[in-house]
């Protein structure tokens, strides 16, 4: 990521998306990795299924709501689950990108428990566990799903 801030920032300088929630999602929205990883679950679905959607009278949008999306589920679910696990424990980005505090993220406030010589170790215990509850609720709410796509993506049936 350090080797990408200064292209990123220019790119969201550029697109007027500096100090904007728009700066801590896009990046990790668009990446190569997601892509990728799309990419090969779309060649895993076989073309079997789209063929006899369009012989029994779906156009491509249609095609695309009903048996890709579907499909595809499990995939988005898992790369959504990774996304937002890399954002949520994110320092990099939201220390660039961002000044306003509003925008601070769960490491940017947890990192202000911390003073150069001291911490107040208990604070930041306490910090950190509540932190790592919606992490933990998100993995239990889409475990099925985790688990269906990272078995499933990427193979040819």
């Amino acid at each position: 990521m350090p080797l990408l801030a200064v292209p990123l920032f220019t790119v969201l300088k550029w697109g007027r998306a500096i100090d904007t929630y728009g700066a801590l999602i896009w990046p990790t929205a668009v990446s190569g990795y997601g892509v990728f990883w799309v990419r090969q679950a779309v060649q895993s679905i076989p073309l079997a299924l789209e063929e006899a959607a369009a012989l029994d009278g779906a156009n491509r949008w249609q095609i695309l709501r009903y048996v890709v999306l579907p499909a595809l589920r499990p995939t988005l679910a898992v790369l959504a689950l990774f996304a937002f696990l890399a954002e949520w424990n994110d320092l990099f980005k939201p220390l660039v990108f961002t000044t306003r505090p509003e925008l601070q993220t769960v490491q940017l406030v947890l990192s202000s428990f911390q003073e150069q010589y001291t911490a107040d170790w208990s604070l930041l215990m306490a910090a950190v566990t509540i932190a790592t509850l919606p992490a933990i609720a998100l993995f239990l709410v889409a475990q099925s799903q985790l688990v269906k796509g990272l078995t499933t993506s990427g193979l040819k049936t």
